[in-house]
């Protein structure tokens, strides 16, 4: 199930669930969200410092749990990921939002709820750039968040993109495998991308997933960025360490998709 499409003057909110931001930066590239239509509010916490974190656990929570539940506010951005959203995803309630669906926007950390969102409410979510870097990334990455909210029906032009693809960031899908945030891929595609990740580390997380069955059953896979990769003498690359471990499989696989930690990231539908 798709949240419905923004239209003109819809109230959107940039919330900070996870590391904290600059102020004046996620301000002003939140005008390029006015620029098109839409009318920007903030969470009370979301300029909060606490540690690493934007606030307290507990403030961060709030924010978002009103955001969820407010019918006026029509979509939730992230303002960025960094660490923090799995303290506080067991703490919120999704009634509301299942009688009143809007789009969650972010990646990296905000994984953590999109994959908590679709295994317990069937709501797509999208996967895309978020409020404190709208600054560096290039039209064709904005465009394509702009597409996402207003066109309906759209999805990245990207292989197998008329299936449900369900993922994320790889070290936040192999931290919740097991738990109640953990994604079915049954008969879905998988979402994988990274940043600055040991490739032993790559291989040992790709290996968990096959162990916990993710790769049963799956329709295919899309690997995107796997940005900034340390080899420390591992030997494989990222390509090498997939195609070894679903050698035994028959699902496509499509590597370099435009979606990741990099400037050039484009929107993706997930959990549609």
């Amino acid at each position: 199930m798709k949240p419905v499409v923004l239209k003109k003057k819809d109230s959107i909110i940039i919330l900070s669930p996870s590391g904290r931001v600059d102020e004046e930066k996620v301000r002003e590239n939140s005008k390029i969200l006015e620029s098109w239509g839409l009318k920007v509010e903030f969470g009370i916490y979301t300029f909060d410092i606490h540690n690493k974190l934007a606030g307290k656990d507990e403030d961060r929570a709030s924010d978002l749990q009103q955001a969820l539940d407010n019918p006026n506010i029509k979509a939730i951005f992230c303002s960025r990921g960094g660490y923090g959203l799995v303290r506080i995803i067991d703490q919120l309630d999704f009634t509301k939002f299942k009688q009143n669906p809007k789009w969650i926007v972010g990646f990296s950390d905000v994984t953590v709820l999109h994959n908590h969102v679709h295994t317990h409410t069937g709501i797509a979510t999208l996967h895309a750039p978020m409020a404190n870097s709208y600054d560096t990334t290039p039209e064709i990455a904005l465009n394509s968040l702009k597409e996402s909210l207003f066109e309906d029906n759209y999805q990245l032009a990207t292989p197998l993109s008329n299936e449900t693809i369900v993922g994320g960031n790889l070290a936040i899908v192999y931290s919740l495998l097991g738990t109640n945030s953990d994604i079915d891929t049954d008969g879905k595609v998988l979402f994988l991308e990274e940043i600055g990740e040991y490739a032993y580390n790559i291989d040992r997380m790709i290996h968990g997933l096959k162990k916990a069955g993710k790769f049963d059953n799956l329709k295919g896979l899309l690997v995107g960025q796997f940005s900034g990769t340390k080899d420390d003498e591992f030997g494989y690359s990222v390509k090498e360490i997939i195609e070894n471990c679903t050698q035994e499989f028959d699902f496509p696989i499509y590597y370099d998709i435009p979606v990741g930690h990099v400037d050039d990231n484009r929107a993706l539908v997930l959990g549609n």
